[in-house]
């Protein structure tokens, strides 16, 4: 298994595999002992996202899934494109963001049940225009959408409001002309 091995695979391999993702962070995956959360998230989620997620080097993470699955150990490839993450300062397009204009999708209620965010959230992201920004209340930082969300042209950007509670603002820039 390397990086782009989505979690999915890796819980597959060996049941042990999902004690361990769950203590390295127990506050965001401990959600992956629910049975539908471990049906729809472990496969939009890739295992180098995991390890930022987590806050460990990507090989360590590697080596010890693959240990646990009996796989061989394979060397992370350094030469690849780093996962992107949100950064703490606003980015130039939400100066221009009257937050009373921005519509809110609030999962924070569906995380208390385990629901699956993704419908809510798709929803309002495939509503927007170019230059709107639809803000996301959600109990998580929701890093595997990024990887869906930079594969698509948007941007965005977190904020942490509270130990249980992210603001998640998805941005649909104007395209460029050529």
């Amino acid at each position: 298994m390397n990086g782009d091995t989505k979690l999915s695979v890796a819980l597959a391999s060996n049941p042990a595999v999902l004690e361990y993702v769950i203590s390295l962070n127990p506050h965001d995956f401990e959600r992956l002992r629910n049975p539908l959360m471990r049906k729809v998230m472990p496969v939009r989620i890739t295992l180098r996202r995991i390890a930022n997620m987590a806050g460990i080097p990507e090989q360590e993470l590697l080596d010890n899934i693959n240990r646990l699955a009996g796989e061989p150990l394979e060397v992370v490839d350094h030469d690849r494109t780093p996962v992107k993450v949100s950064t703490s300062q606003a980015p130039s397009w939400m100066e221009s963001v009257d937050e009373k204009q921005i519509g809110w999708v609030d999962v924070l209620e569906g995380d208390e049940r385990l629901d699956d965010p993704m419908p809510p959230i798709n929803t309002a992201v495939n509503a927007l225009k170019q230059g709107q920004v639809v803000g996301i209340k959600h109990k998580w930082e929701p890093q595997p959408l990024f990887d869906i969300w930079d594969l698509r042209g948007l941007d965005y950007w977190t904020r942490q409001v509270s130990a249980d509670e992210w603001h998640i603002f998805v941005h649909k820039p104007h395209e460029h002309s050529v």
